[in-house]
């Protein structure tokens, strides 16, 4: 199991809020409806890699179902910063990029591949957000996100003997991203995760049930406290987690 703290918090925050995609809505449709266009953005996928993912993270949860989420970025509009374990392109830029990629939202807005959406807010400034993006991107020495992306692919492929990375303190690389980039924003990102395992589903609990804990650090004198207590909206069209693409790809080759 992973260490964590549990929370004194008896209720959910409610400053989260669930909102229902309309019918037929993509996720690029929803954000835009819910006029969202910047803070933590989480993605749960239902390809074979992002079910890996959200199994993996069910040793965070008590229920150890797996997690709604799969990645993690911090959202600017009509794209996102993250370290994309699908998607990497040029492997050369890997290193020089520190594994940071800016995506567009629209390759990830298809419900049936990407069920599940969350805009999740916890800095009160998020111009200085962007700003350390640029630097854990220049700076290697402030996350190694590459040794990150090595260990997840190594996983989520099966490679070896590979076994869950989030049990041996490695944690989700955009997930990693997410919360270096805080840090540097002097937000602590996860209070209830007592390792490096950082990934989507610490940040989802953080925002859920460490309310108080934000409350108080929010109320302190800034600028050494630039959190707000978490708030924005969410989406969850598949709850349990399936490779509905998987198998729909298995179909395709038995016809």
């Amino acid at each position: 199991m992973i260490s964590v703290r549990q929370s004194p918090e008896a209720k959910g925050n409610r400053q989260l809020q669930h909102e229902p995609p309309q019918p037929g809505e993509t996720n690029s449709q929803w954000l835009a409806r819910l006029k969202q266009r910047e803070g933590v953005l989480l993605i749960g996928g239902s390809a074979l890699a992002h079910f890996r993912i959200r199994v993996a993270q069910s040793h965070l949860r008590k229920d150890l179902l797996p997690s709604f989420w799969s990645l993690a970025g911090i959202l600017d509009g009509d794209r996102f910063s993250t370290a994309p374990l699908d998607g990497l392109g040029d492997a050369s830029l890997v290193p020089l990029n520190n594994g940071v990629q800016t995506c567009r939202v629209a390759d990830y807005s298809e419900p049936e591949r990407y069920p599940n959406i969350a805009v999740l807010h916890f800095a009160k400034d998020p111009a200085a957000l962007r700003e350390n993006i640029k630097r854990v991107q220049s700076d290697r020495s402030i996350i190694d996100l590459p040794a990150l992306i090595l260990e997840w692919l190594g996983f989520v492929w099966g490679a070896g003997q590979r076994g869950n990375p989030l049990l041996q303190g490695h944690g989700l690389p955009g997930a990693a991203l997410v919360e270096a980039v805080h840090g540097l924003s002097r937000i602590e990102l996860t209070p209830g995760l007592s390792s490096a395992s950082s990934c989507p589903e610490a940040i989802w609990q953080s925002a859920k049930w460490w309310r108080s804990y934000y409350q108080e650090t929010a109320g302190a004198t800034a600028p050494t406290h630039a959190g707000a207590v978490p708030s924005g909206y969410y989406a969850i069209r598949q709850e349990a987690a399936a490779a509905v693409e998987h198998e729909r790809k298995k179909r395709r080759v038995k016809s």
